[in-house]
């Protein structure tokens, strides 16, 4: 049986709680929602049941349980949602196709790249019995398809947004309570990663990297972290000083990835035609000027890393430093894979070799 993540588990509870007038037993919960299902009954299904109830519940979602009278059991006691306490504003209203985007929009960000606020929305959005039309049919509890009914575009087109950095859901977890994570990050250009103790604020996605955002205890200041320069698992433990995050934590910290990415730049020379000129050509903000690809970002040592993996189809003209870092990391590639009985290339040939590549005309890098 394919496992279940908990965020569909829960909406599929949702969906079931808020699918029936007189309410559904724990054992009928067992047998119809997804994740529930082929379960053994004992005492673990009973706690992920308890504990995806709170999870609703933290969501805002109101839970009505009906106990019949004398059952003291708990095991007859019947469980739903009404659909008028599920909080929705009543002058919000949409029409089809924005439930449809809405879903589509739902589908392509995994509910693990939303924030609090936005899941707790997303939950009642798509509980709303007016909204569920958007959904697969096959998906809700107690409904069949309607053949006369044509595909949504949200039942057609499905992709998927997930975060990919393995450190992503502690940090965004911690961020959400309030407490303290550790874990050991390794800074370009050190061999050893070094312990960082940070008071989380927020999770960004900048330009297709994930970051975290916070308070650094060590360095005491606002520090962003890249998270796939997070080298070890992700401990947090209970703040030793209760936090608050700043109003503007992530949007303050977006503007200024936004004002560094505005105004680093670097000039490099593109073979023609060639793989990298296609790609850095077609870069967000790039631009050409005096025959060399003007290419904008917000980290020296991720374009350093972008620019060396093209190998000799490009060379970099400008900053200096940018020049030094391509560099660097093609030395160590080429040392990685010398010939240990065979003299190393000079500095002087590996600049001949990169600027013949780079250039068809002659000009140098």
């Amino acid at each position: 049986m394919p496992k279940i993540e908990a965020e569909e588990r829960q909406f599929s509870l949702l969906l079931a709680l808020v699918d029936t007038r007189s309410g559904f037993t724990k054992h009928e919960l067992f047998a119809r929602v997804a994740g529930y299902q082929g379960q053994p009954i004992g005492d673990a299904l009973e706690r992920m049941f308890e504990r995806d109830k709170e999870a609703l519940r933290d969501h805002g979602i109101v839970i009505d349980v009906v106990q019949p009278p004398g059952d003291d059991s708990n095991q007859e006691a019947r469980y739903r949602v009404l659909d008028g306490v599920l909080g929705d504003p009543t002058e919000l209203q949409f029409d089809a196709i924005e439930r449809d985007l809405l879903d589509l929009a739902l589908r392509v960000w995994h509910e693990g790249g939303l924030t609090e606020e936005s899941q707790r929305a997303a939950l009642k959005l798509r509980a709303d019995p007016e909204f569920r039309g958007g959904l697969p049919l096959e998906r809700t509890p107690g409904r069949t398809a309607e053949p006369d009914r044509a595909p949504a575009t949200a039942t057609v087109l499905q992709p998927r947004q997930r975060p990919r950095e393995r450190a992503f859901q502690a940090l965004k977890r911690a961020a959400d309570k309030r407490r303290e994570v550790v874990f050991e990050y390794l800074k370009p250009g050190e061999r050893t990663p070094r312990a960082r103790t940070v008071q989380p604020w927020a999770t960004v996605l900048f330009r297709g990297r994930w970051l975290l955002v916070g308070h650094d205890l060590g360095a005491e200041d606002t520090r962003t972290f890249l998270m796939q320069r997070i080298v070890s698992p992700v401990r947090d433990r209970a703040a030793k000083h209760p936090f608050e995050v700043p109003e503007h934590a992530a949007t303050d910290a977006l503007a200024k990835l936004e004002e560094i990415w505005r105004t680093a730049t670097v000039g490099v020379l593109a073979v023609p035609g060639s793989d990298a000129e296609v790609r850095l050509r077609h870069r967000p903000g790039t631009s050409e000027e005096d025959g060399l690809l003007v290419i904008h970002h917000a980290d020296r040592h991720l374009m350093a890393d972008e620019l060396a993996g093209f190998g000799a189809d490009v060379a970099v003209v400008w900053p200096d430093e940018q020049r030094a870092l391509v560099r660097a990391r093609l030395e160590r590639i080429r040392d990685a894979h010398a010939d240990a009985s065979a003299p190393l290339a000079s500095d002087a040939e590996t600049s001949a070799v990169g600027a013949a590549a780079a250039s068809t005309d002659g000009s140098a890098a």
